[in-house]
């Protein structure tokens, strides 16, 4: 089965555009040097802020001064800055980068205790460790000015309605060159001067089959160049028009990062640091069923017949392709084998103005269908499919308004051969989610395909008629970013407890609280018991410490079960708790008595 020829002419075209590739110039600006933000935030060791209550200042300070705490300064807010004793030997300004590891750690974990003590004062109103921030990112790539579909959703400068909140993400999150995008569409441009030498490109393959269509001179191999899919009037069927060539597939590939964003060069992507797979499957004339569903397989690294298997296994799957009629059994199949690999598999709602169901991919189960919004944020009706099997909405531009009255084209600009180009499209909206979903993956590498849709779909910034989203339109509307940090997790160190009541009537257990991946210090943190009467946790609350762990002890009461529970930001984790009765304790100290007395007798003892 071929996809039809509307493959050809109305996704590659439409989804591209008809406008021919475009120079973009930027006036040239200046930024700040580049700088690494840490996955969890930092605090100067040592240094403690604290704010007392009315009328209790005085005597505090004095108390404080007697246990070493070191006066620094006021603060502009009525705050008063302390120096831990001990600490600042321990990590002295200006050596913080060559301190040791275990050096810094006991250093947090210092200044954190310090930090919970303080808190637990009746005369202090609230302390904290004295946080450590960073410049703000924004890449100094000279046409980022131009990329509208980026900025923070605004009408204020270097804002707009349709962004979906980029810049405050990347202050935290730029992505990650573990984490794997693949882009099944025409190839890539490997020569471009955005993408030639980029550590964000990892190998690819050509799964065309035929070598006309590829049009390259032969079938199937590792070659992913784009060689253009160009064609005649009526090669592609009678009274089909000609085209120039669409290098589409490098135009989303370059939206979601394949360029190496920060370079001084073109455009920036969604994910500074990523790994894109480009993979072959649509040249003249479109593209088969077979070529794609075995693109899909490969890219989530599953065996492919005369294939040797991929490297790069995806956690991405970007479609930007599809074609009339419902999801066929072969997509359907391929898409399920993938999501069960663990790739979540993005697709283009497609362009025909009419409702996604009726299209695929965007009709088959268990993908991400993304319909299209224009500058205004905005569902782009002109061209967008929407409806029921819509999941999400995100910037594919519209090349016929320009609601921002730049004098520009409201399209999506990205990567074409000799330069860039402003495309609209929903094929344009697909590699905005594909590359915020590797972004997600990025800050929580455990993520499953169905998270990743419940977090682009949680944060999305709702929609409705007046956007041309009434409900069941544009699912759960328009694609926002914001701070990519996942909520804290929450492990308790013990999978159940249980206690003796006449032996060891308590067990210590710890909470591990992570965020991203990693340990968070400083992380609150509620300790309790579903019935007190059997079994109770002391402390019930406090704070981790540097190694992200809070440690408690849960104390027998009385014989029964039930369950021990914590909570940290949200995030819950819970332990069942055992502690056996009177009747049975009473068996077990006779059993211990009766191996004591054998024991005994065994030796001749008396």
């Amino acid at each position: 089965m071929k996809l039809s020829s509307v493959l050809c002419s109305a996704l590659i075209v439409v989804l591209g555009s008809t406008l021919a590739p475009i120079q973009l110039h930027a006036q040239k600006f200046e930024v700040g040097p580049d700088f690494t933000v840490p996955d969890q935030p930092e605090f100067v060791p040592g240094e403690v802020i604290v704010r007392f209550k009315p009328n209790t200042e005085a005597a505090t300070t004095m108390e404080f001064e007697l246990q070493g705490m070191d006066f620094s300064h006021r603060t502009s807010g009525g705050e008063v800055l302390y120096q831990v004793p001990g600490v600042r030997a321990a990590m002295p300004a200006g050596e913080l980068g060559i301190a040791t590891e275990s050096a810094e750690a006991e250093a947090r974990s210092a200044t954190l205790e310090w930090v919970r003590k303080m808190s637990e004062r009746p005369d202090v109103e609230y302390a904290e460790p004295n946080y450590l921030l960073y410049p703000v990112a924004q890449p100094n790539d000279p046409l980022y000015p131009n990329q509208w579909h980026y900025f923070v959703n605004g009408t204020g400068p270097s804002q707009s309605p349709g962004g979906i909140d980029l810049p405050p993400a990347w202050d935290t999150n730029t992505g990650n060159a573990g984490v794997v995008v693949a882009v099944i569409d025409t190839g890539i441009l490997l020569n471009h001067a955005d993408v030639a030498g980029s550590p964000n490109l990892a190998p690819g393959f050509d799964f065309i089959t035929d070598p006309q269509r590829a049009n390259d001179g032969d079938g199937r191999d590792s070659n992913a160049t784009d060689t253009g899919d160009a064609v005649a009037a009526n090669e592609c069927g009678p009274g089909r028009p000609a085209r120039s060539s669409s290098w589409h597939g490098s135009h989303v590939a370059g939206t979601v990062g394949v360029a190496r964003t920060g370079n001084a060069v073109g455009i920036a992507g969604v994910n500074w640091s990523v790994r894109v797979v480009p993979l072959r499957v649509l040249g003249k004339c479109g593209g088969t069923v077979v070529d794609i569903t075995d693109a899909i397989r490969w890219a989530a690294g599953l065996p492919v017949p005369g294939v040797a298997t991929n490297p790069n296994p995806a956690r991405v799957i970007n479609m930007s392709l599809g074609g009339r009629g419902s999801c066929g059994t072969s997509f359907q199949r391929a898409i399920d084998d993938a999501v069960a690999a663990n790739a979540a598999v993005v697709v283009a709602a497609g362009n025909e103005a009419e409702d996604a169901s009726g299209h695929q991919p965007a009709s088959c189960n268990g993908v991400i269908t993304v319909a299209a919004s224009d500058f205004r944020g905005h569902l782009a009706e002109r061209y967008s499919n929407f409806g029921p099997a819509v999941e999400i909405m995100a910037p594919g531009g519209d090349v016929q308004r320009d609601d921002n009255g730049d004098g520009t084209p409201d399209g999506v600009l990205s990567l074409v051969s000799g330069g860039y180009a402003l495309y609209n499209g929903t094929s344009m909206a697909a590699p905005h989610v594909a590359g915020v979903a590797a972004l997600l993956v990025a800050d929580t590498l455990s993520l499953t395909p169905a998270q990743i849709l419940a977090e682009l779909q949680q944060r999305a910034r709702a929609r409705d008629a007046t956007n041309g989203c009434p409900p069941g339109r544009c699912g759960a509307g328009l694609l926002r970013v914001g701070v990519v940090a996942s909520p804290p997790s929450v492990t308790i160190s013990a999978p159940r407890v249980d206690l003796w009541r006449f032996f060891d009537t308590s067990e210590a257990v710890s909470v591990t609280v992570r965020e991203g991946g990693q340990p968070k210090a400083g992380a609150q943190v509620s300790l309790r018991t579903d019935d007190a009467a059997i079994a109770t946790v002391m402390p019930g609350a406090g704070a981790t410490d540097a190694s992200g762990q809070f440690a408690a002890t849960v104390e027998s009461q009385s014989g029964g079960e039930t369950t021990l529970h914590a909570e940290s930001g949200g995030a819950t984790a819970s332990a069942p708790i055992k502690v056996p009765g009177l009747p049975f304790a009473l068996v077990a100290v006779a059993a211990a008595a009766l191996l004591v007395t054998e024991a005994r007798r065994a030796r001749g003892d008396r």
